[in-house]
């Protein structure tokens, strides 16, 4: 038995597939080693709720792609964890954007980007990542994702540049009023709180205005990001994460402009995680 793992900082999507390729689908809360310790790691996958449905003793292989482990200080800290649950494999820890660029692009070299709650990017050669423009979160960056959609919102509403008609819907959306959602976006947990705002972007997304501030994004993405990397040009951009999945469309236009080849664009990457791992396609 083997098992491939895909976990965000708040949800982990876990696949075990047995000897006769079988399947068998779990989430759980998402780890993240920069904010949860091994022990954490451990005492959550402990827990009954898992066990009864993973035989952690008999799984040999853990692939494990996740959040907060892009340098091997914190690979080391996520394994230190996943070895205490289970204790009878072979585990491989990887950074979360390998995971998307090895579910997208398989074994072909390309370019990958995560357009999600927030985003990155990387070149890829088929097997591994060999460039990544540096991701600044959503403090300074996150260009293309959810934080960005949310921020140009914001900043649209309260300096009075939306049309009348979408600050009237926005206003009907978030009846709380101008001082709370102040206070919510600077609370703990901004970059959620701001992402969330996208969802009101990409409910009107026909109206010229939130279609204006979509498009900026993706614009800002593409020339920020995704035209840094060597031969751009002739490589097929592939995309995950949820702001792709719900604005492909969108997201083919704003390419198209900028020049850009729009290749696969998935939502969740566990699947093709598991298919890139099945014993026939290993390397």
């Amino acid at each position: 038995m083997w098992i491939v793992v895909d976990s965000g900082s708040t949800k982990a999507d876990w696949i075990l597939v047995d000897g006769n390729r079988k399947q068998t689908a779990v989430s759980t809360m998402g780890f993240n080693p920069y904010f949860h310790s091994p022990e954490k790691v451990f005492s959550e996958l402990s827990k009954k709720t898992f066990t009864d449905i993973i035989p952690i003793h008999n799984v040999k292989n853990v692939y494990y792609y996740g959040a907060g482990c892009p340098d091997e200080n914190y690979r080391t800290r996520m394994k230190e964890g996943l070895s205490k649950v289970f204790t009878n494999a072979t585990i491989e820890v990887n950074h979360d954007l390998l995971g998307a660029a090895r579910a997208t692009c398989g074994r072909q070299p390309g370019i990958c980007g995560i357009m999600g709650t927030g985003s990155n990017s990387c070149s890829y050669d088929g097997q591994f990542i060999t460039d990544n423009i540096t991701a600044l979160a959503h403090v300074l960056g996150d260009e293309g994702g959810g934080v960005q959609l949310g921020r140009l919102l914001l900043q649209s509403y309260f300096y009075r540049e939306l049309p009348k008609d979408l600050e009237s819907e926005f206003e009907k959306a978030y009846p709380e009023g101008k001082d709370a959602i102040i206070h919510r976006v600077y609370g703990e947990g901004q970059n959620v709180h701001i992402a969330s705002f996208a969802e009101f972007l990409i409910r009107h997304k026909s109206h010229p205005a939130a279609r204006k501030l979509i498009d900026q994004a993706f614009h800002d993405f593409a020339k920020r990001h995704l035209k840094k990397y060597e031969n751009w040009q002739n490589l097929e951009i592939n995309l995950v994460g949820s702001i792709a999945g719900l604005l492909t469309d969108e997201l083919r236009e704003v390419f198209a402009q900028e020049g850009l080849k729009l290749g696969k664009v998935i939502r969740k990457p566990i699947d093709k995680l598991v298919e890139y791992h099945l014993p026939g396609n290993r390397l």
